[in-house]
């Protein structure tokens, strides 16, 4: 179960938060650790199995004064299932197939017409 903790220091100092930042990261289960806050004086700490209250005591014997403002479950977004979109070509009739089933296929006949840009393009229209 990933928790998010949001823990505020009440020292807004460099040298606090760096220690508090170096704290929490050795601490086991933490995941990412990350300054916010308009002064930048909340550590926000996610991780998987941490305890909470022996972050928070390490952070107060070793950075400075801190108070556990949130403390949250992390859910993991749930996906959507993924619909396969099929390319599906018309269904159409070639030339050999019958409308009725009980009549005769019909063979088709073709005239070949000659481009009308000239003989020099090789193509043939049908």
């Amino acid at each position: 179960m990933k928790q998010k903790m949001r823990i505020k220091l009440s020292v807004n100092s460099e040298k606090c938060r760096k220690k508090a930042m170096q704290v929490a990261v050795v601490a086991d289960g933490v995941t990412s650790v990350a300054m916010e806050g308009e002064f930048q004086d909340e550590l926000v700490v996610v991780g998987d199995g941490v305890d909470t209250a022996s972050l928070i005591m390490a952070l107060r014997k070793k950075a400075c004064h801190v108070t556990l403002e949130t403390l949250e479950e992390v859910k993991k977004p749930q996906k959507k299932p993924q619909v396969e979109e099929k390319s599906v070509t018309p269904h159409f009739c070639i030339a050999q197939c019958p409308v009725v089933s009980n009549e005769q296929p019909r063979p088709e006949v073709y005239r070949i017409v000659h481009d009308s840009y000239g003989p020099t393009t090789g193509c043939l229209v049908m």
